[in-house]
C-alpha cells in the first residue's frame, strides 16, 4: 500500500501519483517518488521504481496561502505549479487500455501529452508486438513512433502483473 500520494491537474484533467516514500525539493521544483510508484491519469497507468516530476510556476503565485482561520501557512508544491516532465525509471509499464508497453524509462511531457519509452521499449496491442530503441507515444493522437521497430504478428502478451 503506498504511503504517499499526490495530485495534480494537468490540461484539465487529474493526475495521481502514489509510492511508498515522497521527496519534495521546492528550491528544485522537483519531487521525487520511490517504490512501487503508480501514476494514473484517465484511462492510463505507468508503474516504476522511481519517479521524478519536474515542475514549473503557474503565473506569480505567493508563497503563503491566508486559511478561514487567518493563519498564514506555505503553499503546497502542487498548488501553484503544473507539471512539465515526469521521468519514471526501473520496471516501466505503461498500459492503455488493450494496449500495454514495458520499458527501462519513460519520460511524460505533459504540454505535448506524449510518453518517450527508451531502454529496450517493447509494446503490446492485441495480436502484435512491437519493439524498437524508442517509443514515442502522442495520447491524444492515439498514434506512436517507432525508432529502430520490428513488428511481430500473433505473439503471446506476457501475463500482466
Amino acid at each position: 500500500m503506498p504511503l504517499f500520494a499526490a495530485e495534480a491537474v494537468t490540461h484539465s484533467k487529474t493526475l495521481s501519483i502514489s509510492s511508498k516514500s515522497m521527496t519534495v525539493k521546492n528550491m528544485e521544483h522537483l519531487a521525487i517518488f520511490e517504490g512501487d510508484v503508480v501514476m494514473v491519469k484517465e484511462d492510463m497507468t505507468i508503474t516504476a521504481r522511481h519517479a521524478e516530476v519536474t515542475f514549473a510556476s503557474k503565473n506569480a503565485p505567493s508563497e503563503t496561502s491566508k486559511s478561514s482561520s487567518g493563519l498564514v501557512a506555505p503553499r503546497s508544491q502542487f498548488e501553484n505549479n503544473e507539471i512539465t516532465v515526469i521521468h519514471a525509471t526501473g520496471d516501466v509499464v505503461l498500459q492503455q487500455g488493450e494496449k500495454r508497453a514495458k520499458s527501462n524509462e519513460a519520460f511524460y511531457y505533459q504540454k505535448e501529452d506524449k510518453v518517450v519509452l527508451l531502454g529496450e521499449p517493447v509494446a503490446w496491442e492485441k495480436d502484435y508486438k512491437v519493439t524498437g530503441t524508442k517509443m514515442t507515444i502522442y495520447l491524444q493522437e492515439d498514434r506512436s513512433v517507432v525508432e529502430g521497430s520490428k513488428v511481430l504478428i500473433h505473439p503471446k502478451e506476457p501475463s500482466q502483473k
